[in-house]
């Protein structure tokens, strides 16, 4: 009875359970914030923008508007070096952004300044390299807790992995990403989609950046225009 009671919400029943995006965003956000972490981002790893571009996050909690700040706090967290070699690395690294004289209140412009950030690469069986951010304002992580953290992140991403990137990566849109396309070429928004099909609108957007990413889209309309043309929606 302790011992379930003891078992966090990521590491417990609901990862087993997991099948969408909604709930591997749950078991995510829970993992992030069992740790202490306020901010978390899973994304694959680019070699065209170190270490990843916003195109290139799968699910995240950061709001969609501030992704790009987030990303560029992280570069410089990392420094160049480490940045620019993302890619390559096969372990965690960690490290606190650096405070500056830019504007005299600077959490009002960049809530992910002064904060903790953690790498952790992750990879697919076929070898796809993908990482999972996590962000906050706490002590940087010790060795202990980063192998903690790292096997249940490796846990959630294998899950992950399975349900929906496998999918992902064969090029072919799910039925509900068909249909938030199809509405998305109708005009409606994010919010007016989730209202319509029932989900909440940080689902929809994770849909469409799913979409847009498998039919190599730069943003909504390009998106609607390659899904109109390859008759993925009439």
């Amino acid at each position: 009875m302790s011992n379930a009671a003891a078992t966090p919400f990521h590491a417990g029943p609901e990862l087993s359970r997991a099948i969408n995006r909604t709930d591997f965003f749950r078991l995510l956000k829970a993992a992030a914030q069992h740790y202490h972490f306020d901010n978390f981002a899973l994304a694959r790893i680019s070699e065209a923008s170190a270490p990843f571009g916003e195109r290139d996050v799968v699910i995240t909690s950061v709001p969609e508007r501030r992704v790009g700040l987030f990303i560029a706090t992280l570069k410089e967290t990392l420094g160049t070096v480490r940045a620019k070699s993302a890619q390559f690395l096969a372990t965690p690294v960690h490290g606190r952004s650096a405070e500056t004289d830019t504007y005299p209140s600077d959490r009002l412009f960049n809530e992910f300044r002064s904060g903790v950030f953690l790498f952790i690469p992750l990879f697919t069986p076929e070898g796809r390299r993908y990482c999972l951010v996590l962000s906050g304002e706490r002590e940087e992580p010790d060795q202990g807790e980063i192998a903690d953290l790292l096997l249940d992140a490796m846990r959630i991403f294998d899950k992950l992995y399975e349900e929906i990137l496998t999918q992902e990566t064969s090029g072919r849109l799910t039925q509900r990403e068909s249909e938030i396309v199809k509405w998305t070429s109708e005009g409606k928004t994010s919010a007016e989609i989730a209202i319509i099909l029932g989900l909440s609108e940080h689902t929809v957007n994770s849909h469409i950046t799913a979409a847009a990413r498998k039919l190599d889209a730069v943003n909504r309309v390009h998106m609607v225009a390659i899904a109109l043309r390859n008759g993925l929606v009439s």
